[in-house]
Order: C-alpha cells, then structure tokens, then sequence
C-alpha cells in the first residue's frame, strides 16, 4: 500500500532492542506496507546489538532523542515517515493506525495519543472521558491533545517543506515537529500503556514547548511572556530598591539633597540604582526567552534601544497618570484607574518597540531571507471529522461529545513529487487520497 520508513530514535534512556521493534516492522508489513527500519543510534546507546540484515544503523552527531528523531528522517527514504519511541508503550496496531491516517490522505500529521478520547478495544470509562477533555483542553492551546507523543507521523511533503528549519532539542521529538509544521493535523487515539520507564522533562523540552507556543499563537505568546518577565522585573527592583534604601541609610549620603529632583539624595540613587538592575534583568530575559531568535544581534544596539524604548513608555505612563485625572472626572475620582491606564500603555508601547526594534527579525539566509518562523498550520482535529480544526476550546471538545463530522472532499496533494521508493528509485505514483478523506477511529 505505501512505502514507510519506520525510525527508532534511541539513547541511553530508552529500551530499545531488536526483539522490542519486530513486532511493530511485521505488524505494518502485514498491513501490506513495504516497511524500511532505521535505528538512530544517539549518545552511543546501541553498542552490541545484532539487527537485522535489512535494517539500516545511522549515527547521531549530537546527544538527545530529539537529534536521533531528527536524524533519523534525513535519512528516511519512504513515503510515510513514523518515529516511534519504544519505551512509551506503543502497541503494533496503534503504529498501523498513524501509518493508516497518513496513507489514507486524512492528514499530513498524525500523533498518537492517549488523550484523544476512546480508544478501539476499550471501554469507555470515567478516567478515559476525563482524559479526553483534558486532551481536547491540552489540543486548544497546542495543536494536539499529547504534545509530547512518542509515535508520530509526517508524509514526506510535509518534511519536504520543513526543510532545515527543525532545531532538535531535549528527549521530546514531536514537540519541534508541531512547532514547525503545517499542513493538516490529526490525533490518533490509542490503547498503549503507561511507559515501562518514567519520562522526566528535560529543560531543552521546555524550550521546545515555547516554540510551539510561539508558533501556535505568535505575538500573543510573547506578549504573555514579556508581561511575566516585566512582572519578574518588578520583584527584582522592589527587592533592590529596598536593599539599596537600607544600605545608603548608613552611609553619609543619607543627609544630602537630590538635585533637580529634590529629596533625600539616598532615595534618589537607591531608584535609580533598583530601576537600572531592573531594566537589565527584563532585557536580558525578554532577549533570551521572549525573543530569542534575536541573540544573534547586536547587544549593545539592542540594550540602548531597549532603554530608550522603556523610557518612551515612563514618559507616556507619566503623563497620562497627570493629564486623564485633570481631563476627566472619573480619572480624577480614581487616580489608580488612570495610573492603570499609563502602566497598560506603557507596556504596549514597550512590547511594540522590543518586537518590532529592538528585537526585529532576522531572516535566514538558506531561505532567502525569509523569516525563521514556520508558517501557522492548519488548525489539527480530532481523529473522526473530516474538516478542520480547533479554532476554539468548544471545537475542540465537539469530537468528544460525538457531534457529526462533514466538510469538503480531500483532494490529491500535489507537493507529493519527486519521492523515492525504498531502493532509492523515484517513486512511480503517489499516494491516492480517495475520493474522501476517510474516519480512522472512533473518538
């Protein structure tokens, strides 16, 4: 039916062996797949281990399942690629489930999950209704109801399009793969087991999942993010401007007067001294978290922007603090409401400047300049509609509450071009989507 390249990542965490990975090979050759098997050795986990003679052994050059996930699909031949992490517990059918969303044409993504509701061969009790709500909630805001799924599946036009653009890091594969695709999404329910290991989250996953944050709902991510960093900040210059008021009261600056300003000249450093450590700290994290993609700019042309843009925002938070309670009698009966007015427009001012100035864009040169954020996919579904997507939690939930699923017929995809059969040789046709696309389970 297709030619799949089926991919095991593997590290020194995972339990990989030869017997744990048959089963999955000839259960998708049984389906009548032509099945190609890739073992990723990553951070020299498979030393002294026989495979067999049709599989195929590719080295990671860096440590992590992501990077040996990442590997793995460069090196993949297949129409259908499947990565699939065997210490999660995936059973054989669930890997022909993914392969079947794929080859069917219903998707150019599937993900397997234990969250997409009522799995085939189990009942429908309590805790699986529960899970699947908190799926659809966890699909809302990521595109999928397990993000952190270790069987996932991708056609090769879709990996054709991500090109170079993926950064593998951390021990969750899918992660960067949903914070860079697009094309159409599906949530495959299956009836695996807990992982025969525990999965601890690694602070590269982390970073992974605010990519796909920042993909998901872009400046709307990094709005959040700079408003949690601008509310760190404001911590960071409470606590040192308590400090410094403490200190400088035993020195003999105590009993000078503040020029221009007036005032115990104390108090004036100690503010301007806890201001200063605060700005610092909000630039140094908004440029390593909120817009990391512009560490590679200049640290000094960004630090002076950055000030300069903050002190715009004081001024017009300053003024408007002063003017709406003389402008208007209702500013002028609750000053905290015009002071709350200055603090919300100073902080869009602030964002605008940092997203758009001091912290603008780079582009790529390997893609003509074009930006490194992927394209915003197709919103996913859940497995069982035929159409589009979780624009809003209550779609999200509709699979669940067994609504019926209808919508426009799948069309063949003409980016599946140029594709090699498994011995290397181009493909002789591509997939047949069908007339449309088909229901791959029951949710």
């Amino acid at each position: 039916m297709a030619q799949v390249s089926l991919i095991f990542p593997t590290t020194s965490r995972t339990l990989f062996s030869p017997e744990r990975a048959l089963p999955y090979q000839r259960s998708l050759q049984e389906a009548g797949h032509a099945v190609e098997v890739i073992v990723v050795n990553g951070s020299g986990a498979i030393k002294h281990v026989d495979f067999e003679p049709s599989w195929r052994r590719v080295e990671a050059r860096e440590p992590g399942l992501a990077e040996a996930a990442i590997t793995g699909l460069r090196a993949a031949r297949g129409d259908v690629l499947l990565l699939l992490d065997t210490a999660m517990g995936y059973l054989p059918a669930d890997l022909n489930r993914v392969a079947e969303a794929l080859v069917d044409g219903a998707a150019d993504l599937a993900v397997a999950s234990q969250f997409a509701g009522k799995s085939p061969g189990r009942p429908s009790t309590a805790l699986v209704r529960i899970r699947g709500y908190a799926g659809a909630l966890v699909r809302s805001l990521t595109g999928t109801s397990d993000p952190f799924s270790g069987l996932i599946g991708l056609t090769r036009a879709l990996y054709s399009e991500l090109g170079g653009t993926l950064q593998p890091l951390g021990s969750k594969f899918g992660v960067d793969i949903l914070a860079r695709a697009g094309g159409r999404w599906i949530d495959v329910p299956v009836s695996s087991t807990w992982p025969a290991r525990a999965q601890r989250l690694e602070f590269d996953d982390l970073r992974q999942l605010k990519r796909l944050a920042d993909h998901r709902f872009g400046n709307f991510s990094r709005l959040f993010q700079f408003c949690v960093v601008g509310a760190s900040g404001m911590v960071i210059d409470l606590s040192f401007y308590a400090a410094f008021q403490w200190l400088f009261a035993r020195t003999a600056i105590a009993h000078l007067r503040a020029p221009l300003v007036g005032g115990p000249l104390a108090l004036a450093v100690a503010a301007a001294l806890a201001i200063w450590i605060a700005l610092t700290w909000n630039f140094a994290l908004n440029r390593r978290l909120t817009f990391s993609y512009a560490r590679q700019g200049s640290i000094v042309r960004q630090y002076v922007t950055y000030a300069l843009s903050n002190a715009v925002g004081i001024l017009v938070s300053f003024m408007l603090r002063i003017t709406l309670p003389r402008s208007f009698t209702f500013f002028d009966q609750h000053k905290l409401a015009a002071a709350v007015v200055g603090i919300v427009t100073a902080t869009g001012i602030s964002f605008s400047m940092s997203r758009w100035v001091v912290f603008r864009h780079l582009s790529d040169p390997k893609r003509g300049g074009a930006s490194l954020i992927a394209a915003d996919p197709v919103p996913p579904r859940a497995l069982g509609g035929e159409q589009g997507g979780v624009g809003s939690v209550a779609e999200a939930f509709a699979p669940l509450a067994g609504l019926p699923d209808s919508g426009p017929e799948a069309g063949s995809d003409p980016l599946l071009e140029g594709r090699h059969d498994l011995s290397g040789e181009p493909a002789a046709e591509s997939l047949g989507h069908g007339d449309r696309a088909r229901q791959v389970g029951v949710v």
